[in-house]
């Protein structure tokens, strides 16, 4: 791509992460999503691109707000991926997590993938494709350790805090490692591992399309991520089949969800979480904790924005 197009859709994505910020722990997490969702599609409008929604999770949705299936004032043909406000639920009860992401690229590059669950196991550059997700938790596990050169007991392992991951959680204990628990924000844990800031490795069931994110962020920043859909039913199998995916089962790489180094995301935090810093307010604007990565440099940026609404409010 010609133009670095992560900085255009940091705005958006510091935007969303404002209007959301304003209504944290308010408890109504339709609200929140709404005004975020808005938010987001409004700034993202502004692109000179001819942009396609792609993999929007709440689509079809009658009580939330609808993501526009085009967006911008014309121009090349992109695909958009916006996830206005992840951790809705926790952003509305002034949990952790919550962060606002957005990704682009040209059209085509990002697979269309069903809003089923996914079981995901995400690790950074360091670490290289060793995992299978085919293989126990505990081999991963070993794995990993054997390649960051730690003793397993000083490996992090996070998972979502959710009553399917009892037997998950169980595994990982026995085997000694540490857990990182999150009860919202799987994206975050995600580019905790990728990042290896705080976590080394992400394990455990989540959504389908959040996939395409996580293959998004490891095109710019590396690592390996492997997903397998599961299908409950026929119906689900049709859902798949409705977005070119035939092989149900089909385990997902980062290169068969997003197809080009052409790709660029953005991510802005809500509130305090294992990737990004939340909004914090001051007397006269706001601080915002951000981050942009481009694939086709391998550049990576942390910004902290300082919004000064006395000059140009923005909600």
């Amino acid at each position: 791509m010609d133009t670095n197009y992560g900085m255009e859709i940091v705005r958006a994505t510091e935007i969303a992460a404002l209007t959301a910020a304003r209504e944290q722990g308010l408890g109504d997490y339709r609200e929140i999503l709404n005004h975020a969702r808005a938010a987001i599609a409004k700034t993202l409008n502004r692109l000179r691109i001819d942009g396609f929604v792609v993999n929007d999770r709440f689509q079809n949705r009658d009580d939330l707000f609808p993501m526009p299936a085009t967006l911008g004032q014309g121009g090349p043909t992109m695909d958009l991926m916006a996830i206005a406000l992840e951790a809705h639920h926790s952003a509305a009860n002034g949990g952790n997590n919550a962060t606002s992401y957005a990704v682009i690229a040209p059209r085509g590059v990002i697979q269309s993938v069903p809003n089923l669950n996914m079981y995901k196991i995400v690790v950074g550059p360091q670490v290289g494709n060793v995992i299978d997700i085919n293989q126990p938790p505990i081999i991963n596990v070993k794995r990993v350790a054997r390649a960051l050169r730690k003793y397993t007991e000083n490996v992090t392992v996070c998972i979502l805090n959710q009553a399917r991951h009892k037997q998950l959680i169980k595994e990982i204990r026995e085997c000694g490692a540490r857990i990182k628990l999150i009860e919202e924000g799987e994206l975050s844990g995600c580019l905790s591992a990728i990042t290896g800031e705080k976590t080394d490795l992400y394990l455990g069931y989540g959504y389908a399309p959040e996939g395409a994110l996580v293959a998004a962020a490891i095109s710019c920043l590396g690592g390996y991520f492997e997903g397998k859909i599961f299908y409950e039913n026929d119906r689900d199998r049709e859902q798949a089949e409705e977005h070119g995916i035939s092989d149900f089962e089909k385990i997902f790489r980062p290169q068969d969800l997003v197809r080009s180094k052409e790709v660029a995301i953005a991510a802005t935090g809500v509130t305090d979480g294992e990737f990004l810093e939340g909004v914090r307010f001051t007397s006269n604007g706001a601080v915002t904790s951000s981050f942009i990565a481009r694939a086709e440099t391998k550049t990576y940026r942390k910004l902290e924005t300082r919004h000064f609404f006395d000059y140009k409010p923005v909600f």
